[in-house]
């Protein structure tokens, strides 16, 4: 989902490198279903507020199910990770970005296949995510994801 130039980039150094790269992670295992691969990159103990609910959710359980869920319906044509900023207090770090999904929800037989643009529709979503330095490798504790 990163594009290799963005982890390339001169202003970003290796630990920040390796939580954009966690957080590629994270969300690829998100858009192909992998539970156990979310499930290895996030602490138990996960807590998070989203979009989705007003009040903070904790425990990864509540997000292995969507993940699962994720693998039976309809991929993103692409998601790319706009203006993310990466800070970091010894073994924490923050990844913020604006999320940007591109649907292609025209049916393959439609006139929208002859014109492009049609049929695509985007969501995008401020996120905040938290991840500590743990067993070697960076695990996300904490995520805030909201609508733009």
């Amino acid at each position: 989902m990163l594009e290799d130039a963005m982890l390339d980039d001169a202003r970003f150094d290796q630990v920040q490198r390796e939580l954009l790269a966690a957080t590629d992670a994270i969300l690829t295992a998100i858009a192909a279903g992998d539970a156990a691969t979310y499930a290895s990159l996030c602490v138990p103990e996960l807590s998070c507020y989203e979009d989705v609910c007003p009040y903070r959710i904790d425990g990864v359980a509540f997000h292995l199910h969507l993940v699962q869920r994720a693998a039976s319906r309809p991929q993103p044509v692409r998601t790319d990770i706009l203006t993310p900023r990466v800070q970091v207090y010894g073994d924490t770090g923050i990844v913020t970005c604006t999320r940007l999904i591109t649907h292609d929800d025209a049916p393959v037989e439609s006139e929208a296949y002859r014109n492009p643009g049609a049929g695509l529709r985007w969501e995008t979503f401020n996120e905040t995510r938290v991840f500590v330095r743990q067993g070697g490798g960076w695990r996300m504790v904490h995520f805030h994801r909201s609508r733009t």
